[in-house]
């Protein structure tokens, strides 16, 4: 009785596996005939001529835009402002007066006598290296008497040549350090004395060019830190020039972009128009962020313009090659087997396969070097619009003894 259990018990799973197994071939075949009931959509496209280019996409920010910040440390109360805005001014004019307070007062006499300090190591310097530029010339004049009358016989001379030797090196050596000592000290004067213009009341032109815009208004307080060297930023000057941009360029591409190479910039801040420039540097050292590496290409404007503003939002696309008047086909009509190229072409409303030599290709249009001419027609296969979404009951199909569904 027991195997006669076992027998229906194998029978039995090996009936519902080969329903199984029919019911999937099934489904297969059924799907296969509609896919295969479908029409194909084609359409098709005249072989032209034109231009075609390769690029690499990128975005970064405006660096500069050729505008210069005026500013100032001083803590105190605006009181004449000299210039207004479209102003031309030179370096060195008038901007504006400050009525200093008394922490202004506090930090321009703070700033007074650092540059007197640092304008006195410096004459201590410039002393101290004229004694050592002495003591160098008597030790070098005694190291060459020595070597003339030296004979070099016995001991006693020549621990003689050794000791003049060291002295006029140890001379020669306190007055090399001397010099560098005394460009220290120049450096340390050059920021004092910058550090006491910053805390003048009378602000001045940076340089040549045209006053862009003023940040404050006689009556207005201006508040600085001069523990923390913070400055305050009172107007802009706009310089003859063109925009500047950043932009990050992966390690995928960095290698494609070279100087020279044109560029199309765009700014979302100011829709329908296209600026151009050219790459004119490439920091082929890079900086590396949660893992990417990313590589700084400067870009220059061709033209000015004075709606790009400095850390404005940038993307754009370097033309690494570019080809004109030569023949080309939607890339979407290249088919590619193995080595062999082909397009579709119809000749007299008959399709017929065309083996072709391709050049540069985006994903627009493809170069066809050979095998077609300009005005052919070629074809171009499109996917069905219909018959991808199989109705619920092919998708859902409840399997015999398996008590759910299975996809």
């Amino acid at each position: 009785m027991k195997n006669i259990s076992k027998i229906i018990l194998k029978n039995k799973i090996l009936l519902i596996s080969l329903s199984i197994i029919l019911l999937v071939l099934c489904i297969y075949l059924l799907r296969k005939n509609k896919s295969n009931n479908k029409d194909i959509v084609t359409t098709t496209s005249k072989v032209t001529q034109g231009s075609i280019n390769l690029s690499v996409s990128a975005s970064g920010k405006i660096e500069t835009a050729n505008y210069l910040a005026v500013t100032t440390s001083v803590n105190g109360i605006v009181k004449k402002v000299h210039v207004q805005e479209g102003d031309k001014v030179v370096k060195g004019q008038k901007i504006m007066e400050i009525i200093l307070n008394s922490d202004g007062e506090e930090n321009r006499l703070s700033a007074y006598a650092s540059y007197l300090t640092a304008k006195i190591n410096l004459n201590k310097a410039n002393n101290d290296l004229l004694t050592k530029e002495t003591s160098l010339i008597n030790e070098e004049n005694l190291f060459e008497d020595e070597k003339v009358e030296n004979s070099y016989q016995t001991e006693e001379e020549r621990d003689s040549y050794k000791i003049a030797e060291n002295s006029y090196l140890v001379a020669k050596s306190e007055y090399d350090r001397q010099k560098e000592a005394i460009t220290q000290a120049e450096v340390s004067l050059n920021k004092a004395w910058l550090s006491y213009q910053a805390q003048s009341p009378v602000i001045l032109a940076p340089d040549n060019g045209i006053i862009s815009n003023i940040l404050v208004v006689e009556g207005m307080n201006i508040s600085n830190s001069l523990s923390e060297r913070t400055s305050s930023t009172v107007a802009s000057i706009r310089k003859e020039g063109t925009p500047i941009a950043s932009l990050n360029i992966t390690e995928v591409d960095i290698n494609k972009i070279k100087v020279g190479q044109k560029v199309i910039l765009v700014l979302n801040s100011i829709e329908g128009k296209n600026f151009y420039g050219k790459v004119v540097g490439i920091d082929k050292i890079g900086t590396t962020s949660a893992g990417v590496a990313n590589y700084p290409v400067i870009v220059k404007f061709d033209e000015s313009s004075d709606f790009v503003l400095p850390n404005m939002g940038v993307d754009a696309e370097i033309i690494i090659e570019e080809k004109q008047e030569v023949i080309l086909v939607p890339t979407p009509a290249i088919k590619t087997l193995g080595k062999e190229t082909t397009v579709t072409v119809l000749n007299n409303n008959q399709p017929q396969k065309v083996v072709v030599e391709t050049g540069i290709s985006n994903s627009k249009f493809t170069e066809i070097i050979s095998g077609l001419n300009i005005g052919d027609i070629v074809q171009i296969d499109a996917l069905p619009i219909e018959g991808f979404n199989s109705d619920t009951d092919d998708r859902n199909m409840r399997m015999p003894g398996m008590g759910g569904f299975m996809r």
